[in-house]
């Protein structure tokens, strides 16, 4: 079973009752019935993996592709949130070879006058979504959603149960 990506207009209190909010800089590894969720998403990525058989998920809420120095925490960079994450789901008894994966994020928000500005804070979305897919390619998980770029922020909720990935766009303020 892949991951299936539902596009709807709003995700309200009743979708996020039985979640598990996974905040900025963090990562979660959730089961049946659990659902995981994670709001405000703009050049932010939010990564899943999945394991369908043991219906077992995890979700990374990843600020940046990589580390400059000493890691904080593993949850804020898409290169190590990932290994951190596949760690935790090995103790659930998941197997590598039968994670899938879906990116959502990496939208380009802000809008910056100064061409240098926009050349170092206007890529970090698109850096953290090729940097995602880079590593999930370098370990061999499938990608079954990519929902990544363009210039709206998100809210998602990942479903361990059925493996769908309920997505809403953010109307963004006139002021960004």
């Amino acid at each position: 079973m892949k991951i299936k990506l539902i596009r709807i207009p709003k995700l309200d209190f009743n979708l996020r009752q039985n979640s598990i909010m996974v905040k900025m800089a963090e990562y979660r590894v959730a089961y049946n019935p659990t659902n995981l969720s994670t709001w405000t998403l703009g050049s932010c990525v939010a990564i899943i993996l999945f394991d369908p058989y043991r219906r077992i998920g995890g979700l990374a809420h990843c600020m940046l592709p990589e580390p400059h120095g000493a890691v904080d925490s593993t949850g804020r960079y898409v290169t190590t949130a990932i290994p951190e994450m596949i760690k935790n789901l090995k103790k659930f008894g998941v197997q590598e070879k039968m994670l899938r994966a879906a990116i959502v994020g990496g939208a380009s928000v802000l809008k910056l006058s100064s061409i240098s500005t926009r050349d170092n804070l206007g890529s970090i979305g698109l850096r953290n979504a090729r940097k995602a897919k880079s590593v999930l390619h370098s370990l061999g998980i499938p990608l079954d959603v990519d929902e990544t770029g363009g210039n709206k922020g998100r809210n998602l909720l990942f479903k361990p149960v059925t493996g769908e990935v309920l997505v809403a766009y953010i109307t963004k303020p006139n002021w960004l």
